[in-house]
């Protein structure tokens, strides 16, 4: 059977259930989202956050990231030893090729990747705080002994 231009009607239907295959994936194209976290919290709270060298902010503290690899995070809070780790954000098995694809594109929901790090800091020992107090002092005579003299009046 034949249309009026003389093409089989068997192609027109085929190409008629193509022009809607792009609205029947349209709804899932997109759709798929990881969401990756690093939450760090640390005992006692109010420590200040710093991976990779930047501050970031005080415990608890959820950082969102978008590459997976290894992050230097380190904790600061006075009266406290300074924390430094190194931690592997390591991908899991859905976020390696072709895996990937399904989870960030085609599934229609938004999947978490969470890693939690947990910090117990320990008090500075006694005195330590009395060490600082002198290391500024010296570097203060050191700057006074480094300035250019002072002109004769």
């Amino acid at each position: 059977m034949e249309d009026h231009a003389g093409r089989p009607i068997a192609i027109l239907r085929n190409v008629k259930r193509l022009r809607a295959l792009p609205l029947l994936v349209l709804p899932f194209v997109g759709a798929g989202c990881v969401e990756r976290l690093l939450v760090i919290r640390s005992q006692p709270a109010g420590a200040e956050v710093w991976i990779d060298g930047e501050k970031r902010g005080e415990t608890p503290h959820t950082e969102h990231y978008a590459y997976y690899g290894t992050r230097e995070v380190t904790l600061v809070k006075k009266g406290y030893r300074s924390h430094r780790q190194s931690v592997d954000l390591a991908s899991p098995w859905w976020q390696i090729f072709p895996f990937d694809l399904i989870t960030d594109v085609l599934i229609p929901v938004t999947i978490t990747d969470r890693v939690d790090l947990e910090v117990p800091l320990e008090k500075e020992p006694e005195g330590a705080g009395a060490f600082a107090e002198t290391m500024k002092r010296a570097g203060e005579a050191r700057d006074k002994a480094n300035a250019p003299p002072e002109p004769p009046r």
